[in-house]
């Protein structure tokens, strides 16, 4: 089954050099669909580059603006699905999340429709968080169990492997969220259709080069959005 990486970037340039020969190391076979929203700081172009060094298994869609996470990630499933990939796998470009843990989402979904990545399934897995932002996380997880009846430890990950059709069935050009939510709104989406939904254990790394996107307007907005997808369908 042909599977590819789907990448949004924005200003990763110091990170993308690692990103990529450690994807190649740990899952040489995988696609990486770098979708880079005119970075300032050339991660387009440096995507390219490595791209020709890959025997163009790295692949660019180059969009003429920072439309925010959700927008990025709607274009590259799009151009996932329309290449005809059978498995689409999302993920940071910051290595905080590994590409090491690759073979285990493509083991894993061969018997579900999408695959989460967890940092809480065996307990806390994450490395350089304060107390603050695990505490937001943890929260942020328990509100959504509550309001969504969803009972998966991590519901606001971001490393994630779909199975194509299910990745077409549950209507992107309906998805409404952006930023932080984005990732709740599709796990959600794929969890009212009625698809096989499991978890694998993750260890998270905080980013050790460049600056996250995370700000309070985000936050805002999977607050009230979390609400909008549970009682405004």
């Amino acid at each position: 089954m042909r599977a590819v990486v789907v990448v949004p970037t924005y200003n990763e340039r110091e990170n993308l050099p690692l990103f990529a020969e450690k994807l190649r190391q740990s899952a040489g076979e995988v696609d990486a669909l770098i979708v880079d929203d005119n970075s300032p700081d050339g991660t387009g172009q440096l995507a390219e580059e490595l791209g020709s060094e890959a025997a163009n298994r790295i692949l660019v869609l180059h969009r003429e603006k920072k439309e925010g996470l959700g927008r990025a990630y709607v274009a590259g499933f799009r151009k996932a699905l329309e290449m005809g990939y059978d498995l689409v796998l999302q993920m940071d470009a910051d290595l905080s999340h590994d590409p090491g843990y690759i073979p285990a989402f493509l083991e894993a979904i061969q018997d579900y429709d999408l695959v989460l990545g967890s940092r809480y399934v065996h307990g806390i897995c994450v490395v350089n968080w304060d107390f603050r932002r695990l505490l937001l996380s943890k929260a942020a997880t328990r509100y959504v169990q509550t309001v969504t009846g969803m009972r998966f430890t991590d519901t606001t990950g971001g490393f994630k492997c779909w199975r194509a059709d299910t990745l077409s069935s549950i209507g992107l050009e309906n998805v409404f969220s952006n930023g932080y939510l984005f990732q709740i709104e599709m796990t959600y989406r794929a969890y009212r259709k009625g698809h096989k939904i499991a978890e694998i254990p993750i260890i998270f790394y905080e980013r050790n080069l460049g600056r996250s996107k995370m700000d309070w307007r985000i936050i805002r907005e999977a607050l009230w959005g979390v609400l909008r997808l549970r009682f405004g369908g």
